[in-house]
């Protein structure tokens, strides 16, 4: 008689193992969809001052954000890279002087397309002498202000000049030189002669944002807000573009480009999430089969911003024109591609957000366009609020509305 076996699995073990599986996938699906752990960010007292307490960190880190106006041109961009150079020499002056020496800071300056950043790191066995840290910063914003041309100022201008002109010499810098010139609007004054003006509106207490992050904060703020007196939200540094028209360039080349662009009204605006959402959507769009090969570019800046999308390839001859071609477009436009375009910015963004260092890199960015403090929580849900109809709206404005600015450029 063969000997019988008992089951492998009773009955209880198999009910022990469902339950922890069931277990398990209830609690993996609540830490997929558990909100990051934000920051606590802080407006000193309504003034450009904003901080965030990191009790673990080994430096206090003071931010300098300095105005330069949106660098959207050429000429614009070359004053930007000539007025960061020219920081950046000077820094290295300032290192050497006992009062940086005395408290160990390192000085480093970077450029964005609105901005200049000086970053001011101090270790943090020295936050029990806020006032020394008060008085390196009051002394590195007082010298920073006295400005004298350096007598190799046009040499360096020549400089950056051929080397940008070498590296913009495909068709597709060609239109996007002209774009941006128009948006930027012109100047009658040589950039040379501009400089100092420039260099003094930019680095300037009346347009400066102060960031703070690091330990043992409760002082700092209220110290370092006396460098802010009579701040200025607005910017001076604004240009009138030239009216939206068509255009058609000299042809340089085998093949026609089209560009369609237009201004937008930068980045402290209140609908930033739709246009974000908009932006995103019509890059979707435009990699949907029968569209012409096309590269877009969005930039949402202090008080300025731009859309320039081109295209080329087979479908784009010396007789196009933008309006058919972009209607065409919109016809593949649904709820379907705006909704999965949302999903994938909020799952992205909550990815991010799950790193410390990406929150404490957004600090600037809420800092310097003065975003309520709660942002890095609230974003999330300002796209969750976005309506579709407003962002398939969006999307026909920037694509057919009468700001367009057209530029071709035709193959020989």
């Amino acid at each position: 008689m063969a000997e019988s076996k008992s089951p492998l699995f009773n009955r209880t073990y198999l009910k022990i193992i469902i339950w922890v599986i069931a277990i398990a996938i209830v609690l993996l699906t609540a830490g997929q969809n558990r909100s990051p752990d934000y920051l606590t960010i802080d407006r000193y007292e309504n003034s450009p001052l904003y901080s965030t307490q990191q009790n673990d960190a080994t430096y206090l880190q003071i931010g300098l954000l300095f105005r330069t106006g949106a660098a959207i041109s050429n000429e614009e961009q070359l004053l930007q890279t000539l007025l960061l150079q020219t920081i950046q020499q000077r820094l290295n002056n300032f290192a050497e002087q006992p009062l940086f020496t005395r408290l160990e800071a390192h000085l480093k300056a970077e450029a964005t397309p609105d901005r200049i950043k000086i970053s001011l790191a101090i270790p943090a066995k020295y936050n029990a002498q806020p006032q020394d840290i008060l008085k390196v910063t009051r002394s590195l914003l007082q010298q920073l202000q006295e400005f004298a041309p350096p007598e190799t100022l046009e040499q360096r201008w020549n400089r950056l000049e051929a080397e940008l002109y070498l590296s913009q010499k495909d068709p597709e810098n060609q239109l996007l030189n002209q774009f941006f010139n128009q948006i930027a609007g012109p100047t009658s004054v040589h950039p040379i002669q501009r400089f100092s003006g420039f260099y003094r509106n930019s680095i300037s207490p009346t347009t400066l944002t102060l960031t703070l992050q690091g330990p043992e904060l409760e002082t700092l703020p209220q110290l370092l807000s006396s460098l802010l007196p009579g701040y200025q939200s607005g910017s001076n540094l604004l240009t009138t573009a030239i009216s939206p028209e068509f255009q058609q360039l000299k042809p340089t080349g085998k093949q026609s480009y089209l560009l369609t662009g237009q201004a937008l009204p930068g980045r402290q605006q209140e609908n930033f999430a739709l246009e974000l959402l908009a932006v995103r959507t019509l890059q979707q769009l435009l990699n949907q089969p029968g569209v012409p090969e096309s590269r877009l570019l969005w930039k949402s800046l202090d008080k300025q911003g731009y859309l320039a999308i081109i295209l080329h390839g087979s479908k784009i001859s010396a007789d196009s024109r933008i309006t058919p071609i972009m209607q065409s477009v919109l016809g593949q436009l649904d709820d379907r591609l705006i909704d999965a375009t949302r999903t994938q910015l909020q799952d992205n963004y909550k990815q991010q957000m799950e790193q410390t260092d990406a929150q404490l890199g957004l600090l600037d960015t809420i800092a310097f366009y003065q975003l309520p403090v709660d942002y890095l929580a609230s974003f999330e849900k300002q796209l969750t609020r976005t309506d579709n109809q407003h962002v398939r709206e969006l999307i026909t404005q920037l694509l057919t509305g009468p700001n367009q600015y057209q530029l071709l450029l035709p193959a020989y």
